[in-house]
């Protein structure tokens, strides 16, 4: 099924993000995850692509969809040619994958520009292109900042972008993580005043340590409210840093389901405890169907 169809419902969804194990080590981290979420019952689930272990992406996403029939979208990126591009998206739709994300892809290394494999690829607008031209029938997905990215030169460069990949064919939009929920809601707000009417979908992020935040906020240039930062500051070790983090990205769900939101999106990490304590926070607070 479309994920785009299931964020028009009245129901908003809950999804997780998880990342293709890199090796071999983190094959079994990751399975005890994916297994722990799925018994949460997430509408749908997103998993990472990496160079290296591209089929491990493909696999994951197709084992989701067969072994817990959950509906699981595969990021994309402009890491390979044209012609394999059009060959991965081929067997995904052979095993009957539904749905894709479509991304340009991060930076290999601190300090390195991002080189496209084929210079028909080189931004995800290029990739929603290819799909939506090709004749596929898949569901496409893409990113957006709630924040200036650190890419970008100005939020209205950047929402030039977002306008692009909507015209491209993007059925539905995904956030950044972001900490403060005034950066969605103006998004969303200027979103519509540019026409772009597709479901915008919270991105949120549990913090998990000082130094897993650190190196997030600089990736996505996601800033930290004050208050926040204080007690960060202040705390005596990551775990009480993890449990802050817990406590702010609940307050953030149920403003966020308050006011409406499509859906609610969490970056694992492939962790599942910091999800697992919001969802049932949120549940008890009757801002989620148990």
């Amino acid at each position: 099924m479309r994920i785009a169809e299931m964020l028009t419902r009245s129901k908003p969804t809950i999804s997780f993000e998880f990342m293709a194990p890199r090796n071999e080590s983190e094959v079994d981290v990751l399975e005890q995850t994916v297994s722990t979420l799925a018994g949460h019952a997430p509408d749908w689930v997103s998993v990472t692509y990496r160079v290296r272990t591209g089929d491990k992406t493909l696999e994951l996403v197709t084992r989701i969809k067969r072994q817990y029939h959950i509906e699981a979208m595969a990021h994309l990126t402009c890491a390979n040619s044209a012609d394999r591009t059009r060959q991965i998206l081929n067997w995904m739709e052979r095993e009957g994958v539904a749905n894709v994300l479509a991304l340009r892809g991060d930076d290999p290394a601190a300090g390195q520009r991002f080189v496209p494999a084929d210079p028909q690829l080189a931004h995800a607008s290029d990739l929603i292109t290819l799909v939506k031209r090709s004749g596929y029938r898949f569901g496409v997905g893409a990113a957006c900042s709630a924040e200036k990215h650190p890419e970008s030169p100005t939020l209205d460069h950047e929402m030039r972008y977002m306008r692009l990949k909507v015209e491209c064919g993007a059925d539905f939009l995904i956030t950044q993580l972001f900490m403060d929920n005034a950066f969605y809601f103006d998004l969303v707000r200027r979103a519509r005043d540019e026409g772009i009417t597709v479901p915008i979908v919270p991105g949120l992020m549990p913090i998990a340590s000082r130094r897993s935040l650190g190196v997030m906020t600089a990736m996505s240039g996601a800033s930290v409210p004050a208050a926040l930062q204080a007690a960060i500051d202040e705390a005596p070790d990551d775990e009480a840093i993890r449990a802050l983090g817990v406590r702010h990205c609940i307050a953030q769900c149920a403003e966020l389901l308050e006011a409406g939101v499509p859906g609610l999106h969490f970056y694992t990490f492939n962790r599942a405890r910091a999800p697992i304590e919001i969802l049932e926070a949120l549940r008890g607070q009757q801002l989620l169907a148990s």
